[in-house]
């Protein structure tokens, strides 16, 4: 069996010898072929390891590269094919073998990926060979290996007899808005059937969070046996690249420079919430909505929509009990709509609950008070920004003030907000993908109406998960 850097320079097979050093190192390094004292240095300052001992191949390895240093040709397509075609699989009969890479959520990344792949198999005198099948997203070769490449969806991992499973732009995995990296990494890991399997991870950095940023902090520099963590930036992986675009970015935009080009992680993004603290605020034996008690006094908070954006227009109700802020009601209309429509029927929802105003966004326009008027509700304009709500509000959450319902988008989308750390100002907080919050922003602005007082009749058993209300 050649090995992966024979493979990728022989012109009877793939035929590029364009490898820049630390590209070709890395991939010594991931199977532990031997080096040169030269790229034994090279070792050393892309893993942060002191010392490199040949002989020790990973069976995980994560790539934290900048931008344009041939993460998807130079090593994800590479990898792919040299699993796929060069080992002699045992496989059962009527077993099909995959090699499968994921790429970010956009069709047109996994396509890219897909091509290098396709275009490297046509053009081998060898390779072209081995493929007996083609289709939109697999390469079936007559090995009965199958090269797939999907955009990032956890119901096509499961089930599949993973030879390889390669992450492409890993960090920036997401559905839906959400994040879902480490969610597919954790799929993927029981299909890792073989003793030689391998579950590479490829991405730029993002955030301090998820499965790239994890292994970075766990065994980046780190002498361990199982997980091999390079990271470089784009000039030390691809050093042809423009020296000019990067010091352009880098005069424009700083923050981006370094995220994208020398690879760090961005030190001013967050999550606004711990996801484990949300979890802990979700009461599971409650109902999805509380009805009315005469014995609480309610408010609410509402973000209207126009109903022909991407906005959904939201509401939420909330009373007190004891220090206990408990979210009653948190209801949302997804576009299309008539605001006019969903006005009226939010306001005869308040008045079910005994509210004769709501509150809402600080920068919502004359429409929303005269609308709320036009149904006998009073509209009061919050005196504080979403952000500002937001950051208030985690104070409540931390303390565990706050019980809410088990309901989606709502849980989903208090744990995909971002707080950007802004130089001699606030804090920001928004999703960093710009998907909609809506049902996030009521609970919040709910929460904090009730944040100062004290009430009610709030009682707690022993057991956090077991909570009496006395309705």
């Amino acid at each position: 069996m050649r090995n992966i850097i024979d493979f990728i320079e022989d012109k009877q097979l793939i035929g590029d010898k364009s490898l820049s050093l630390p590209q070709k190192v890395s991939l010594k390094a991931v199977y532990g072929l031997p080096m040169s004292e030269k790229e034994k240095k090279v070792f050393r300052k892309i893993t942060g390891r002191s010392q490199y001992r040949a002989g020790t191949e990973y069976s995980e390895a994560t790539f934290i590269l900048g931008r344009r240093s041939g993460k998807s040709d130079k090593l994800a397509s590479n990898i792919a094919l040299y699993e796929a075609c060069s080992r002699k699989h045992k496989l059962s009969v009527g077993q099909i073998g995959v090699v499968m890479i994921v790429a970010s959520e956009l069709k047109r990344q996994s396509k890219i990926v897909f091509n290098y792949c396709l275009k490297k198999l046509e053009n081998s005198p060898v390779l072209k060979r081995m493929v007996r099948n083609i289709t939109a997203e697999e390469i079936l070769l007559n090995n009965d290996v199958s090269i797939q490449v999907y955009p990032c969806n956890l119901a096509r991992i499961r089930g599949q007899s993973l030879i390889s499973f390669i992450g492409d732009e890993a960090a920036f995995w997401k559905s839906e808005g959400k994040s879902i990296d480490e969610d597919v990494i954790n799929s993927a890991r029981p299909g890792l059937d073989f003793s030689y399997s391998k579950l590479i991870k490829i991405s730029s950095p993002y955030w301090m969070r998820g499965e790239i940023y994890n292994d970075f902090k766990s065994y980046y520099g780190q002498a361990n046996k199982d997980i091999l963590v390079i990271k470089g930036d784009t000039l030390t992986f691809n050093p042809s690249y423009s020296k000019k675009k990067i010091k352009a970015l880098k005069r424009i935009n700083p923050t981006a420079w370094k995220t994208e080009y020398m690879a760090e992680f961005r030190s001013d993004l967050s999550a606004m919430y711990d996801p484990l603290i949300i979890d802990d605020a979700v009461n599971p034996d409650r109902p999805l909505e509380f009805p009315y008690s005469e014995k609480h006094s309610y408010k609410s908070f509402c973000d209207v929509a126009g109903g022909g954006g991407r906005d959904s227009y939201a509401i939420c109700i909330a009373h007190l009990e004891g220090e206990k802020i408990v979210i009653d009601v948190v209801r949302s209309r997804k576009p299309k709509f008539n605001p006019e429509e969903v006005t009226a029927q939010y306001c005869d929802l308040l008045k079910q609950y005994h509210i004769s105003s709501v509150t809402g966004d600080k920068f919502s326009g004359d429409w929303a008070s005269t609308a709320f008027e036009k149904n006998g509700i009073s509209y009061e304009r919050s005196e504080k920004p979403k952000s500002e709500l937001y950051l208030e509000a985690e104070s409540l959450f931390n303390t565990q003030r706050i019980d809410l319902p088990k309901k989606e988008p709502a849980l989903s989308q208090l744990k995909m907000l971002v707080r950007k750390t802004r130089s001699g100002g606030k804090d920001s907080v928004d999703t960093d993908s710009g998907q909609p919050e809506d049902e996030a922003n009521v609970i919040a602005g709910a929460a904090v109406l009730f944040g100062t007082e004290k009430g009610g009749y709030f009682f707690a058993s022993s057991h956090p998960w077991q909570r009496h209300w006395n309705l």
